[in-house]
């Protein structure tokens, strides 16, 4: 079972100010807001179409369709990543976290960073969970196209979004000055 208690704000450590960082710093860390926001739009497509099957303006099919053609599912099924793809370079954008800007941060950073960091991969590892449950499900409403494999695809990808939206959130705040003051290439 998906443990949902990971994206709790008040259990997650935080990164105190870095002494010396400047609003430049600060402006090089939100080029990470402007990937997220592209990775959003991919999933409130996806949320569109759920909300037009709910109101019979579509097919539980056409949602199937649509969901095993985003690139979330493909890549998932194609690599096996911890996260996927909200839209066509979350997977990229993830195992670059994991494999090149965590790496940088937890060399240089404060404990608490790395804290910060430890956190973030532990919730990557969450979010791979809940991709794989709703491959499942996307698969199940392929084959069964109902609307109770319609309601768990649903519950499923509600809780993604609520994950990703709130993990994205996090790390954003936690990271804005950290990306630019160690020279994290985006």
């Amino acid at each position: 079972m998906i443990v949902f208690d990971i994206f709790n704000d008040g259990a997650r450590p935080k990164a105190p100010p870095i002494p010396g960082a400047t609003q430049a710093h600060r402006l090089a860390g939100k080029k990470l807001a402007m990937i997220h926001d592209m990775h959003i739009a991919a999933l409130e497509e996806t949320r569109e179409m759920m909300g037009r099957v709910e109101a019979g303006e579509a097919q539980v099919s056409e949602l199937a369709s649509q969901m095993t053609s985003i690139e979330m599912i493909s890549n998932y099924r194609r690599f096996g990543n911890l996260c996927g793809r909200e839209c066509q370079f979350l997977d990229f954008h993830h195992t670059s976290e994991d494999t090149e800007i965590f790496p940088i941060l937890e060399a240089h950073g404060s404990e608490s960073l790395k804290r910060v960091i430890a956190r973030l991969a532990e919730e990557h590892l969450a979010i791979h969970q809940m991709l794989e449950t709703l491959a499942a499900n996307v698969m199940e409403l392929l084959s069964s196209p109902n609307s109770e494999s319609f309601a768990r695809t649903k519950k499923t990808f509600e809780l993604l979004y609520a994950a990703v939206r709130s993990h994205f959130g996090y790390e954003q705040t936690e990271l804005e000055e950290a990306i630019g003051f160690y020279g994290v290439p985006f």
